[in-house]
């Protein structure tokens, strides 16, 4: 029961994990390799996950802080191996009778466990890391021993005391569950295409700027922005002493200033922002050849106009009576109408397509990839 509650944890914590995860990977694939592969993507998050559950197998449940106080890590230290088999064999000897009691026997069971806990990591380790049977073993070793480490340690400080045995016998067994692993690995080498077909399917694909591409760009840049304007406005918010002029506010609130930082960006690079090149994709005009900087001032000039200008309105209709149902509905339609663009934008990217917006038809840009 303790073991399947740890795997349900892992599970809790995993998709929070994956969250803040997500982007820095899909950067990553698409600077990399120009494109993510959903088979890179599944095996890359299975491992997260799998690594996320084993650790939990091996710190939780987590004790009373007030119970560890007090506890020495000498007493919480065996660097004896098989020690509860041996004493489990003195106390019943090995014979017909006691057979029975013997494959029953927690013991032999914790030592089954420890094996198979890393098992998981030696498959990964070969199919997909490409490692040898012996750089398998020495890093089971080394993740074996983070584990005892973190027990020995009560969590690297966190408690008090430590709560839990380190044991040389988990670290032989960890060690001989990643060699296992190594060698059952050929099973799903057989089955699924290696980390080279996956890298020729990425580099087949590399060409084609999709539209999930072009939204992790934007996100990124969005990201950047936006730290940036909160620098700038809260220097000026102190400078000012918290006064501010409400139209100045909404005439560069968080997306028009998005679309000054990528307009500047690109005017200086001739078609890349810093989320563009880390996605490996860049502006260039219609007709060929570079795009001019008059086409990227009407590409983020009609992007603001789409997404931004209903919107002004809209914020200066918030000191008003919003409890009159007129008010209310022009509120929400300027709401409305300024995030359809923003909405037909992402319908988009989630489904891959590389449509052309009616920004860049009216500007005469789009995007190519850089990445060859």
């Amino acid at each position: 029961m303790v073991y399947i509650n740890n795997i349900y944890t892992g599970l809790l914590v995993f998709p929070f994990i994956a969250a803040v995860f997500t982007m820095p990977y899909a950067i990553y694939q698409y600077n990399r390799h120009g494109s993510v592969s959903k088979l890179r993507t599944l095996i890359i998050y299975s491992f997260i996950l799998y690594m996320l559950i084993a650790f939990f197998m091996v710190s939780l449940p987590l004790p009373d802080r007030a119970s560890t106080v007090g506890n020495r890590w000498q007493d919480h230290l065996n660097l004896i191996p098989c020690k509860q088999i041996w004493l489990y064999w003195h106390n019943k000897p090995l014979s017909i009778k006691n057979l029975r009691a013997y494959m029953t026997s927690m013991s032999l069971w914790q030592l089954l466990f420890n094996i198979l806990l890393t098992v998981p990591f030696g498959v990964y380790m070969r199919y997909y890391f490409k490692l040898d049977l012996k750089r398998t073993i020495l890093f089971s070793f080394l993740l074996s021993l983070f584990y005892e480490t973190s027990q020995l340690t009560a969590l690297f400080g966190i408690y008090p005391g430590p709560y839990r045995l380190a044991d040389v016998e988990d670290l032989i067994c960890n060690t001989m569950g990643g060699a296992v692993g190594w060698q059952v690995a050929y099973m799903f080498m057989v089955v699924l295409p290696s980390r080279e077909e996956i890298d020729a399917a990425c580099r087949a694909q590399c060409r084609e700027v999709t539209g999930m591409r072009r939204f992790w760009s934007a996100l990124f840049d969005y990201i950047c922005s936006d730290i940036l304007r909160g620098v700038l406005f809260g220097g000026i918010s102190i400078l000012t002493q918290g006064s501010e002029n409400h139209f100045i506010y909404s005439l560069f609130s968080s997306l028009a200033f998005f679309y000054l930082y990528c307009l500047i960006q690109v005017i200086l690079t001739k078609g890349s922002t810093l989320g563009h090149g880390l996605c490996r994709m860049v502006l260039v005009s219609n007709k060929g050849g570079a795009a001019a900087t008059g086409q990227f001032v009407k590409r983020y000039l009609y992007l603001w106009l789409f997404t931004e200008l209903p919107m002004l309105p809209a914020r200066m209709m918030t000191g008003g009576p919003l409890e009159t149902p007129i008010y209310s509905f022009l509120f929400m339609a300027l709401v409305l109408i300024s995030r359809l663009y923003i909405a037909a934008y992402l319908i988009i990217a989630v489904s891959q397509k590389s449509v052309r917006m009616p920004h860049e038809r009216l500007s005469g840009t789009y995007y190519i990839a850089t990445l060859k």
